[in-house]
C-alpha cells in the first residue's frame, strides 16, 4: 500500500460546514499545521470549535494571506474586509489559530 501525501484538508465547523482547502494554505496557521501530526493528519479532517460563518471568513483570510504574502513588503496589498458583526469573535479565533 502506497502512502500518498494528501494535498488538501477539510476544516469542519461546529455547525458542520465543511471547507476543503490546500494544505499549503492551511499551514499559515501553526495550529492547523501542527495538527497534521495527529489523527487529523491521517483523516485529512480538522474539527474546529467555531461557527461556519467565522470559519468561512478565516478560510477567506488564509487564501488572502497566501495570495498576497510576497507583496506585503511593497505595501501593494488590498484591504481585507471583515464584517463588523464578526470582528470580535474573529479576533479570538484568529488568535487561537495563530494567524
Amino acid at each position: 500500500m502506497v502512502d500518498l501525501e494528501v494535498e488538501f484538508v477539510t476544516l469542519v465547523s461546529s455547525d458542520n460546514f465543511k471547507f476543503i482547502i490546500s494544505k499549503e494554505v492551511a499551514s499559515i496557521s501553526s495550529v492547523l499545521r501542527n495538527s497534521q501530526g495527529f489523527e487529523e493528519g491521517k483523516t485529512g479532517r480538522i474539527d474546529l470549535d467555531m461557527d461556519g460563518d467565522i470559519l468561512e471568513c478565516i478560510v477567506e483570510y488564509l487564501y488572502y494571506h497566501y495570495k498576497y504574502k510576497d507583496q506585503a513588503e511593497s505595501g501593494d496589498v488590498p484591504e481585507f474586509n471583515i464584517p463588523t458583526h464578526l470582528a470580535l469573535e474573529l479576533l479570538v479565533k484568529a488568535d487561537y489559530l495563530d494567524i
